[in-house]
């Protein structure tokens, strides 16, 4: 039903890897849903199918056509956010930022036909451990759609804001277990009444519902051959693949709930019934599972290590599955075998979506009372009830409900290191080869709460006599820290040099400071006290520069979208 009574809205979009989902918060302070304007599903597939110069479509359809025509279809594009990625369609080329930008322009276009309300004003949801490379390419993927992006938010968050499970006022340590069609994480998060604290997180870029799905239809694709012998082998057949790529995505789904399922399969004359048990099912996906394990196992040491105890499974008090590949029941039964936890499962594939719908409006009081503006004077109680009183009367939503929201404070933590480069000259060779002996020392670390406070570093010169220090910033690039060159990745923009230093000896103090905000702006300041030469760089980590988000912006808003 359209609220066209309603002059502002504020949505919520869970950009996911294989489907994605648009929210927002009703009259009554609810989140609701987006359905798709095609299908009526409140999902989207995230596929984008370039149709022909300056039309794509995105969705269902664009889904169906992606092996018939794979070299006009993108798919599992948040799987290469943050990495410089291209590809080339009609002449134009089109980054990872702007086909996010797309699936997002679609999005907003069945969110603004269902409400009637204009789409700009957004929070997007990321995987708990991307890091800011990762979210500075979310968001750039928001503003090249011509959304405004108030905010980017931990999908965890979002679905522990969803799930409320504050609502008994006592404390509670939560574990949030999100696998989702292309991507997986856990993420330990304590909840009061009024706070939300991420403790830490861990996760993989490149596990998801998807690779449940390209074994199991390997094996049912070996199981028809060895059964029907076709003449011809169907892996050459892309409609069939096409075909039998969505038979299996269904087949996954049905053995949440079933023991077994048969189902014929045909390809030319060759006809054969392939069944596929939960047993078997589950047998050829163990190792992904126990991936998933591994994951949740590193995010308990990393608890263990902050808290100081010994045994950190016992300190969760609720585990809650996220994302539509939780639902596999071999989920939930290896969670309570292995930790004897009893995991929640409720509303996976929607939760995400309004949790960041009930973040998006709090971000909007939070906007709307000034404290963005002016963090070093936190507004009375007066301030905040005048503010949240007008945002009501903006949205049409109920005044009680945005001041619960209101109330909600969200502390993020780092999800990957920073450090700069040094060079180990211990070893008397290593002017031979500088870089064999460069490593990276991190002053700002994985789980540190945001904002960081200032980590210091006192480095050296390496040689006598030298008159110049360069400043080059790097962020880890893996799931776990390393100080190997290799393991971590150089920021762009984030090298600097001080330049005209007195002709210092060996071993000469470079004093070095860093920090990071709320909102990713890493600064780090670098000073030689005999001079008092220094230099400041500020960077927000991106892939992409102002000019080329401009750019993308204005190829993308040229592109007509469909469903």
């Amino acid at each position: 039903m359209s609220d066209t009574g309603q002059s502002d809205a504020y949505f919520g979009i869970d950009l996911g890897t294989t489907y994605s989902v648009v929210a927002y918060m009703d009259e009554y302070g609810r989140p609701a849903v987006v359905r798709n304007a095609a299908s009526g599903k409140d999902t989207t597939p995230s596929v984008v199918y370039f149709e022909g110069p300056g039309n794509v479509v995105v969705g269902t359809q664009a889904k169906n056509v992606a092996m018939m025509y794979p070299d006009r279809v993108v798919e599992r594009v948040k799987r290469s956010m943050g990495r410089e990625l291209s590809w080339e369609f009609d002449g134009q080329s089109h980054t990872p930022e702007s086909i996010s930008a797309l699936i997002l322009k679609q999005l907003a276009q069945d969110a603004s036909a269902e409400t009637g309300r204009e789409v700009r004003d957004v929070v997007i949801t990321v995987p708990a451990y991307f890091g800011m490379l990762e979210r500075d390419a979310t968001r750039n993927a928001g503003r090249i759609a011509g959304l405004n992006v108030i905010g980017i938010v931990p999908e965890p968050v979002a679905a522990a804001l969803q799930y409320d499970v504050t609502d008994d006022g006592k404390d509670r340590t939560v574990l949030v277990y999100d696998l989702g069609g292309g991507t997986f994480d856990t993420t330990v998060i304590r909840i009061a009444a009024k706070s939300i604290e991420v403790l830490c997180t861990d996760g993989d870029q490149e596990l998801g519902g998807v690779d449940w799905d390209d074994r199991l239809t390997e094996y049912v694709l070996e199981e028809f051959i060895s059964k029907a012998a076709p003449d011809d082998d169907p892996r050459e057949d892309r409609q069939f693949i096409q075909d039998l790529r969505r038979q299996v995505e269904e087949l996954k789904q049905n053995l949440s709930a079933a023991n077994s399922r048969s189902f014929p399969i045909r390809f030319g004359a060759a006809v054969g019934m392939v069944e596929v048990t939960r047993e078997t099912f589950e047998r050829i996906t163990r190792d992904l599972l126990e991936s998933t394990l591994r994951y949740t196992d590193r995010t308990l040491d990393k608890l263990a290590a902050k808290l100081g105890v010994t045994d950190p499974a016992r300190h969760i008090d609720d585990v809650l599955l996220v994302g539509g590949s939780s639902r596999m029941p071999a989920v939930r039964a290896a969670l309570t075998e292995k930790y004897g936890w009893d995991p929640k499962l409720h509303d996976p594939d929607l939760a995400v979506a309004k949790g960041a719908a009930k973040f998006a409006l709090s971000r909007a009081v939070w906007e709307w009372d000034g404290t963005r503006d002016n963090t070093s004077t936190p507004p009375t109680e007066e301030e905040r009830r005048e503010a949240v009183a007008a945002l009501a009367q903006r949205t049409g939503v109920d005044a009680d409900a945005l001041a619960r929201l209101a109330e909600k404070e969200i502390t993020n933590v780092l999800p990957k290191a920073f450090g700069v480069r040094l060079v180990d000259t211990d070893d008397p060779t290593w002017q031979s080869d500088p870089e064999r002996y460069s490593y990276i020392e991190h002053l700002v670390h994985a789980d540190e709460k945001l904002p960081s406070g200032i980590r210091p570093l006192e480095a050296g010169t390496v040689v006598d006599g030298q008159t110049e220090v360069e400043i080059a910033l790097f962020e880890q690039a893996g799931g776990e820290e390393s100080r190997d060159l290799d393991a971590n990745k150089q920021v762009d923009g984030g090298t600097s040099s001080i330049t005209g230093l007195p002709h210092l000896p060996r071993n000469s103090a470079i004093n070095i400071a860093m920090q990071v905000d709320s909102e990713g702006l890493l600064t780090v300041t670098a000073r030689e006290p005999v001079s008092g030469r220094d230099l400041t760089i500020n960077v927000r980590v991106s892939v992409m520069s102002e000019r080329e988000v401009a750019e993308a912006q204005s190829a993308v808003s040229a592109i007509a979208v469909r469903a």
